[in-house]
C-alpha cells in the first residue's frame, strides 16, 4: 500500500490519547493527528505526544483559524515542528458557526478569505522572513520569529466545500476533506486539481488526505453499527454541512430520512434510516477483510494518505482494536 494511513485522536481521554498515539507508532501507522473543538487544547497536547513517540508524525486535524490569530498559529506550528524534531503538520480550517460564536464568541465572517488568509502568514512566519500582509482581514507589518524558522512545515486546509476547495488548490500545501462520501470527493478532487493548475502549482506536489470515521473490528456488524450512528449523529445535528455532503453525493433522500428521523424519532431512529450503501461510501468500518477492501477503494481514488477517526460512542477497546488491525492491514 502507497498510502499512507493514520489516525485522529481529539477529544478522547487524555491517557486514552497518549496510549494510542504509542500504539499506532508500534503498528507502523503513519500519522496521529489532533483536532480541537471544545475539548483538548491541541498543541499542548501534541507536545506530550511528542515526548511519547519518537517516529511517527504528528500534527492538527484540524484547528479553527478563528481562535488563534494567524502569527500566533505560525508560532504554534514553529515550536510543534522543533518540539517534533519536524514530523509535524499543520492543519486549518474553519469549524463550523455553532463552534465559533457560540464557543469563541466570534463572528463567523469571511471563512473562505479568512482561511486563504491565514495560510499566507502563516507560511510567512515559518518561513523566518518579515511579515508584511495587507489584507481585509489582517493588516500585519514590520516583525518576524525571533527563533530559528523550522523549514519545511506543511499546511493543509480541511476544507468541503468547492469555494474553501479551491481556495485549497490555491493557497496549502494539502487538502483534509472531512467526512465526504466517495463520489463527493472524485468531484471536489477535480476542482482541486485545477484551482492548483489554475496558479501555476503542481497538484501531484500537494497532499490529499482525506479525514473519515473507522471501526474495525473480528464483530464487524458492531463496528459498523457504531459508524452508522456516528453518521447520523452529524447528519441528524450538525447543522447543514454534512447533510448537503450527503446529498451532494448523490444521497439525498437517506441525507432527508436520517435528518427527519434525528428530529422527530430519536438517534436510534436516524441511526436505522443509514443505509449500508453510505457506511461503505463515507467510512472504514466492518471486519479486518471489509476494512481492507475500503483501504483499496480510497487507495484507487488517488489519495495521499488517510486520517481515520473513531465513532463518537466508541470504547478504548474498540479504539484499540482498530488501530491494531489497521497495523496490519497497512503492512
Amino acid at each position: 500500500m502507497t498510502m499512507n494511513v493514520g489516525i485522529n485522536v481529539s477529544d478522547i481521554d487524555h491517557d486514552l490519547t497518549l496510549d494510542l498515539a504509542r500504539r499506532a507508532e508500534r503498528a507502523e501507522l503513519e500519522t496521529v493527528l489532533l483536532g480541537e473543538t471544545w475539548g483538548w487544547e491541541a498543541f499542548t497536547l501534541l507536545g506530550e505526544l511528542a515526548q511519547v513517540t519518537e517516529t511517527v508524525t504528528l500534527g492538527t486535524g484540524i484547528v479553527p483559524v478563528y481562535s488563534r490569530s494567524p502569527a500566533l498559529l505560525g508560532q504554534a506550528a514553529a515550536t510543534a515542528a522543533r518540539a517534533t524534531d519536524g514530523r509535524f503538520l499543520l492543519g486549518i480550517g474553519v469549524s463550523g458557526p455553532a463552534v465559533i460564536e457560540n464557543w469563541h464568541g466570534v463572528g463567523f465572517d469571511r471563512p473562505v478569505g479568512r482561511t486563504a488568509e491565514t495560510v499566507r502568514i502563516v507560511k510567512r512566519v515559518l518561513s523566518g522572513e518579515v511579515v508584511d500582509h495587507d489584507g481585509t482581514d489582517f493588516d500585519l507589518s514590520g516583525f518576524r520569529l525571533r527563533v530559528d524558522p523550522p523549514g519545511d512545515v506543511p499546511v493543509y486546509v480541511g476544507a468541503l466545500g468547492e469555494t474553501n476547495v479551491r481556495m485549497a488548490g490555491a493557497e496549502a500545501d494539502g487538502w483534509m476533506p472531512v467526512f465526504m462520501p466517495e463520489g463527493r470527493f472524485e468531484e471536489l478532487y477535480e476542482e482541486f486539481r485545477d484551482s492548483a493548475e489554475g496558479r501555476g502549482r503542481d497538484p501531484d506536489e500537494l497532499a490529499v488526505v482525506p479525514n473519515t470515521v473507522a471501526a474495525v473490528a473480528e464483530d464487524g456488524q458492531a463496528a459498523r453499527d457504531m459508524v452508522r450512528h456516528h453518521i447520523a449523529f452529524y447528519v441528524g445535528t450538525m447543522g447543514s454541512f454534512y447533510h448537503r455532503m450527503l446529498s451532494e453525493a448523490g444521497y439525498d433522500d437517506e441525507a432527508d430520512a436520517i435528518r427527519d428521523a434525528w428530529r422527530n424519532e430519536g438517534s436510534e431512529a436516524a441511526t436505522e434510516r443509514v443505509p449500508d450503501a453510505v457506511v461503505d461510501a463515507a467510512a472504514v468500518a466492518g471486519t479486518p477483510e471489509r476494512a481492507a477492501e475500503r483501504l483499496a477503494a480510497y487507495e484507487d481514488l488517488g489519495v495521499d494518505g488517510l486520517s481515520l477517526y473513531f465513532p463518537r460512542r466508541a470504547d478504548a477497546d474498540l479504539m484499540r482494536e482498530t488501530v491494531d488491525h489497521l497495523g496490519s492491514l497497512t503492512e
